[in-house]
């Protein structure tokens, strides 16, 4: 778990090639149910779809994976693929679609997304700039609330959720198969990254899984933004753990407590052992959750 920790902590902030040992980076992939597949390297993780329509898959880590990416899903289908889906424009997840918007590839994705790959962007987490991706790398489909595609006879919906993680973020819920894809609106590397500097909400995360909890059921298989393959269960842990903090550090505001007060309270200590993380702190949770609340 710590291993997996770090990695994924790497794999955040390096939003760029420099210095990276892509040459040991290795493609596991698991069957999750139905058609749908996960593949874990560095960065997010990989839903796959396969049949005879095609491939679809939502999520492409780094455009220098992206080789020995098309070589796992060519082990799973010989098909093209038609369609790949962003959960949101961060490069772990979306620095990929450089490499298979050349192959032709349609990229679909949030407004948001769009606006944010084609444009300059500030990262003010890791204080890193952006810079904007090549258009062969821009979402040609965009949608503003859910979309819905019928492909490989699967239905799968394409949930706009509120701000959460950012502003653009998108689930993908493959219905008869019965697995969601989550992007980094749900996350197992401890307590989530929210990307205030990109529209990301505390609120809107946690209004995010309720949402998603009224569309799954118990035996969903859940792919996370990071991490191992879940279920419901662990989505309610998650949403509870955030509900709680959000709550707390709502009333220290409210009796007039200022950000320094709040990170020396300790009203985190019952979770950090299991949540405070190598990428994301519980000092930087609680300004998340900070920052959300007092703007």
């Amino acid at each position: 778990m710590k291993n997996l920790i770090l990695l994924t902590s790497l794999a955040f902030m390096a939003f760029s090639s420099n210095g990276q040992d892509w040459e040991s980076v290795e493609i596991k992939t698991t069957k999750v149910a139905g058609n749908v597949f996960m593949l874990e390297g560095r960065g997010g993780n990989i839903g796959v779809l396969v049949g005879e329509d095609g491939v679809m898959i939502v999520d492409n880590q780094y455009a220098p994976l992206a080789d020995k990416i098309k070589a796992a899903i060519k082990a799973l289908s010989p098909k093209s693929i038609k369609y790949v889906v962003n959960t949101h424009w961060h490069f772990d997840h979306a620095g990929g679609n450089v490499e298979f918007g050349k192959d032709g590839s349609i990229i679909i994705a949030h407004d948001n997304v769009r606006t944010r790959v084609s444009t300059d962007q500030f990262m003010a987490f890791q204080q890193n700039k952006v810079e904007a991706s090549p258009k062969i790398a821009w979402p040609i489909v965009t949608f503003s609330d859910d979309l819905t595609y019928y492909f490989n006879e699967e239905e799968i919906m394409i949930h706009h959720a509120p701000p959460a993680h950012t502003d653009g973020d998108a689930v993908v819920y493959f219905k008869r198969a019965n697995v969601i894809h989550m992007g980094d609106t749900f996350v197992r590397y401890g307590y989530p990254f929210v990307d205030i500097s990109a529209g990301g909400s505390v609120n809107g995360m946690i209004a995010n899984l309720n949402e998603v909890l009224t569309m799954i059921n118990d035996d969903t298989k859940v792919i996370p933004g990071h991490g191992q393959l879940s279920t419901k269960s662990d989505i309610i842990e998650f949403r509870d753990v955030l509900t709680d903090i959000r709550d707390q550090v709502k009333k220290s505001i409210e009796k007039g407590k200022a950000l320094d007060e709040i990170l020396s309270s300790g009203i985190t200590k019952k979770y950090d052992k299991k949540w405070d993380g190598a990428f994301i702190k519980t000092k930087d949770f609680l300004t998340f959750a900070y920052q959300d609340l007092v703007k």
